[in-house]
C-alpha cells in the first residue's frame, strides 16, 4: 500500500464544505436566498461564513451572536443582486416560515438580517424617507448616505440650493429624525425644512410602527 503524505493526511482531516455545520439560522437564511435566484450556487465558507455565487457575483452571509439569545446575519451584497430580485422584503418575519414548535421559529424571532449595514426594515424606512421629501415637494433632492449603523443612517439633502442633513434612527417602537438646517438660506427656509421633517417622521410612524 502505498504511504500517504503529511498534506494528503492533513487534507483528510479538513472539514470539506458540504459537512461543515453551521449555525441553524445561517443555513436557513443562505438556503432562502439560494433557492430565490436562479441557478444560484451556495458555498459554506466556514462555520460562520456562507457565499452564495451568481454567476460572477456572490453574496456573502456571516453570523454573529449577540449575547446567549440575539443572532445577526449580516449579508454583504455589493451588486444589490437581493434588491434587483426584490428579496429585502423576504427576509423580514422569517419565523412566521416555520410553525411555533419548531426550534427553529424561536431562533428566527430572534434573528436581526442586516444587508450592507442597515437591518432590512431599516432599508425600508430609507426609501420611504426619500419617496415621502419627494412627494412634499419637486425642490426635495436627496443627495447621499453619508454614515450608517444598523437602524440609523445619516443623510444629506438639498432643498433648492439650501442643503441640510438628516439622522434617521428606527428604533423598535418609534422612527425619530433630526435635521440640520444651518446651511440654509434664511429662517423662512428653515422652517419650511424643519416641518416638513415633522411632517416625514410622522408618515413614517404611521408607516412603520402604527398598531
Amino acid at each position: 500500500m502505498p504511504k500517504q503524505t503529511l498534506s494528503t493526511l492533513y487534507s483528510q482531516q479538513l472539514p470539506t464544505m458540504s459537512n461543515i455545520k453551521q449555525h441553524q439560522v445561517l443555513e436557513f437564511i443562505s438556503a432562502k436566498i439560494k433557492n430565490a435566484i436562479a441557478d444560484a450556487k451556495l458555498e459554506k465558507q466556514s462555520q460562520v461564513l456562507s457565499i452564495i455565487k451568481d454567476g460572477n457575483d456572490t453574496i456573502q452571509l456571516e453570523y454573529a451572536a449577540e449575547g446567549a439569545r440575539k443572532h445577526s446575519i449580516l449579508i454583504t451584497d455589493q451588486r444589490e443582486i437581493l434588491y434587483s430580485e426584490d428579496l429585502l422584503e423576504d427576509l423580514q418575519d422569517l419565523h412566521l416560515e416555520t410553525m411555533p414548535d419548531d426550534p427553529l421559529y424561536n431562533e428566527l424571532k430572534v434573528t436581526s438580517v442586516v444587508v450592507n449595514g442597515l437591518s432590512v426594515e431599516t432599508e425600508f424606512v430609507f426609501q420611504a424617507v426619500k419617496d415621502c421629501f419627494d412627494t412634499l415637494s419637486e425642490s426635495y433632492q436627496f443627495n447621499k448616505i453619508t454614515a450608517k449603523n444598523v437602524n440609523s443612517l445619516n443623510m444629506d439633502f438639498n432643498f433648492g440650493d439650501n442643503k441640510f442633513k438628516i439622522v434617521v434612527t428606527n428604533d423598535t417602537d418609534a422612527i425619530s429624525i433630526t435635521a440640520n438646517v444651518d446651511g440654509a438660506a434664511n429662517d423662512k427656509v428653515k422652517k419650511t425644512i424643519e416641518g416638513d421633517v415633522e411632517k416625514v417622521q410622522q408618515a413614517l410612524n404611521k408607516m412603520f410602527k402604527a398598531d
